[in-house]
């Protein structure tokens, strides 16, 4: 009897479904309790309030960075429950800036953190939610591993059929000999603590997955280099 040899692409996109199922079902499950994490502290000032106790401001600034972590928790949520449902097939025409500035805005990036961006072109065809993410996880990250005032260069323009941006900041960088396995799930290899949960380069580089592209980290060119990220998708613009 003659048996049909498996297509291994078709059997890795029926395993990458099922895979996303699982992520969707997990982050439903997860958004009740953030929500309650998010409220908790107003719900313990409101009680403190009604039997006449002033919080501190020590207590009253622990409250607010929980806040803060839990909404941006429930934000990188919300990504992963998109993606995990659309792929974010669904594209546009979108101004590359504009992402740039929601991420950023979404952020609450530190008062010393500089973000220098030049684009050419200024707007691509893509999913405006997925480029958002893309700014998201790598701002992020460039905020939460690195102590003191950070520098942000950003640049993307077309070149060989593709989108190529870079970003490079000045921090500590990556570990040597780690620069693959920093897009691995669940993995943390920053010397500072930042309670993430090592997720956010392994969900970019499914981003890039999907847009036929490839995301990679690169050694620091000099001294003054700290993370090097290169991203390139493929060209998806309508002239």
């Amino acid at each position: 009897m003659k048996h049909d040899t498996p297509d291994p692409a078709l059997s890795q996109t029926m395993r990458d479904q099922a895979m996303m199922e699982v992520v969707y079902k997990i982050v439903h499950d997860l958004r009740g309790s953030v929500r309650a994490i998010a409220e908790l502290p107003n719900w313990i000032e409101e009680d403190l309030q009604d039997v006449g106790v002033v919080l501190p401001e020590g207590p009253a600034q622990s409250f607010d960075l929980m806040r803060r972590h839990a909404e941006k928790l429930n934000m990188m949520l919300d990504q992963l429950s998109r993606y995990s449902k659309t792929g974010y097939r669904e594209t546009e025409r979108v101004s590359v800036r504009t992402c740039l500035e929601r991420a950023i805005a979404a952020l609450n990036l530190p008062s010393d953190m500089q973000v220098r961006a030049r684009f050419d072109p200024a707007e691509i065809e893509m999913n405006p939610d997925a480029l958002t993410s893309i700014f998201l996880i790598l701002l992020g990250n460039a905020a939460e591993h690195n102590e003191g005032p950070v520098r942000i260069a950003v640049t993307r323009r077309l070149r060989d059929g593709y989108w190529d941006m870079m970003l490079r900041d000045n921090g500590a960088g990556f570990p040597d000999g780690k620069l693959e396995q920093v897009f691995d799930p669940m993995s943390k290899f920053s010397v500072a603590e930042t309670g993430g949960a090592g997720m956010g380069l392994a969900i970019l580089r499914r981003l890039a997955d999907s847009y036929g592209g490839v995301v990679e980290a690169l050694p620091p060119r000099t001294k003054r280099d700290g993370a090097t990220i290169r991203l390139r998708l493929k060209q998806l613009h309508r002239d």
